[in-house]
């Protein structure tokens, strides 16, 4: 199984969150212990559709559950489920090529359990729109909650629009991540943005 097989547009979410990722996370359990040494747990929710599946994926296991699990996720991904096989198709376009520079980044970077509790102190929305896509259509949107299934009424709201291009570059290796956030335009809670930014670029010694 490669990405390509993965992220096919024509797979449903049930087979490529359910059945795919686990499968592929466990043939490369090796890549992922080079740079994460603890679980993670990302929620997709579609909310026109009233739909959720949470991933875990650890150094030792993968699995996926439809809606919650117990524990908290680092972040849930709120989309429209009307985007789902474009959604497919464009990350293929840069997960593809960013597999082939993790070797660039061995070494280098790791993901810790320390990392990842210090990260739990962020709360709020990331409102994401990636724009200029190359198939012509809309902006690609989606949310972002940090720590949490769904964010509280109280939550902060930051707006991150992300040009197309600057993800292709990004992918390819021909700008850095910190680069990357200087290009991305931020509004709303700019702090917010900030702070995570200097927190991980401040762990991962960007």
């Amino acid at each position: 199984m490669d990405w390509d097989e993965v992220l096919d547009p024509a797979s449903t979410p049930e087979e490529v969150l359910v059945e795919k990722i686990p499968a592929f996370h466990r043939s490369r359990l090796d890549d992922f212990r080079q740079f994460v040494s603890t679980s993670l747990i990302v929620s997709v929710e579609f909310i026109d559709e009233k739909e959720q599946y949470t991933l875990l994926l650890g150094p030792d296991e993968a699995r996926c559950e439809r809606g919650e699990m117990i524990d908290f996720p680092q972040a849930t991904l709120r989309g429209s489920a009307g985007q789902w096989s474009r959604s497919l198709q464009l990350a293929s376009k840069l997960v593809v090529p960013a597999d082939a520079q993790i070797d660039r980044y061995e070494g280098r970077v790791e993901l810790t359990e320390a990392i990842k509790s210090g990260f739990e102190q962020f709360d709020g929305v990331l409102e994401v729109a990636i724009c200029d896509l190359p198939d012509g259509g809309p902006s690609l949107e989606f949310d972002v909650v940090l720590n949490d299934y769904r964010p509280p009424e109280w939550a902060q709201k930051a707006q991150l629009v992300v040009q197309w291009s600057d993800l292709v570059d990004l992918a390819h290796g021909r700008i850095s991540p910190v680069q990357m956030a200087r290009k991305t335009s931020v509004k709303g809670a700019v702090g917010l943005a900030f702070d995570i930014g200097g927190y991980l670029m401040r762990e991962f010694d960007m």
